[in-house]
């Protein structure tokens, strides 16, 4: 029995197999997919579990590079996109079109974690990434000046090396 962490197992599994550069798909309750073996289905009832306590967990585990909503959030669903960027403040926000949600983002998502938010605009696609000081200590080489703005970021957020 684990003592602290993400209990469920599949998506406990799921993060141990994110490699740098993977997207997980977490949506909101209304997300139209396939129950294909890569689904994690977390939901509940409208709004259990709520999208926020879902990526909290998932950014306890996981290293989040940059996250990604519907373009139409970040004005019509502030709340959405505030509490996204507030969990992951070091990590590279942009938007992309619901299209590609529903296309090339989901297609090319290692898993899709569904939650049970009752919102419109819920959904974040997570882009895997790495502890950029702590990766490339372990070469004896520094930074590399294509990396110093995550690095920057990590460690402005007190997000880099180990937890």
């Amino acid at each position: 029995m684990r003592r602290k962490g993400i209990l469920n197992v599949k998506l406990s599994r799921a993060i141990s197999e994110m490699g740098h550069d993977d997207i997980m798909l977490v949506t909101d309750a209304g997300f139209q997919m396939d129950h294909d073996e890569r689904v994690i289905d977390l939901a509940l009832t409208p709004g259990v579990p709520d999208l926020f306590t879902v990526l909290k967990s998932i950014r306890g585990e996981m290293w989040v590079e940059e996250f990604s909503m519907i373009a139409d959030a970040k004005e019509n669903n502030p709340y959405a996109w505030n509490g996204v960027s507030e969990i992951f403040p070091d990590a590279k926000a942009g938007t992309k079109p619901n299209e590609w949600f529903h296309g090339d983002c989901y297609r090319n998502a290692k898993y899709i974690v569904r939650t049970g938010a009752w919102m419109p605009w819920g959904n974040v696609a997570l882009v895997s990434g790495i502890p950029v000081k702590e990766w490339f200590e372990n070469t004896g080489a520094p930074v590399p000046a294509s990396w110093e703005e995550r690095h920057r970021l990590n460690v402005e957020h007190g997000q880099d090396g180990v937890e």
